[in-house]
């Protein structure tokens, strides 16, 4: 957890037990007095736990599968070691039918640590 969940589990832990009123939580955690009651309602239901974000843990939607990216990284090791970024999300989606943009992919070579030779010095 990071300081400013910790801060705010403790000031509803207090806003539960009646050591804080709704408004003093409000005031100290920077929502409105109906978010606070909304919050403490969750919490009631749920314990501690209710404060962390609904998608916390999920994998975003649009994100891109993991077998997609292994198949970019062996591309560029292999064939396309000498395109750039731009030019290999040109050949993916004229070869391959897979639509992406230059930054994605500049961004998963990044991550397996390919460089760009064709970056400006």
């Amino acid at each position: 957890m990071s300081q400013k969940e910790l801060r705010r589990v403790y000031i509803m832990e207090r806003v539960v037990n009646g050591q804080l009123t709704v408004r003093q939580g409000a005031e100290l955690l920077g929502l409105s007095e109906r978010q606070v009651k909304r919050l403490k309602r969750r919490v009631a239901q749920s314990g501690m736990a209710a404060l962390a974000h609904g998608n916390r843990g999920r994998k975003p939607a649009h994100a891109i599968p993991v077998a997609v990216h292994e198949q970019v990284v062996s591309l560029v090791g292999g064939q396309l070691k000498d395109a750039t970024c731009e030019h290999v999300s040109e050949l993916l989606a004229e070869r391959n039918g897979l639509k992406m943009s230059a930054r994605s992919v500049r961004r998963i070579l990044a991550r397996a640590g390919l460089t760009n030779r064709h970056a400006r010095k």
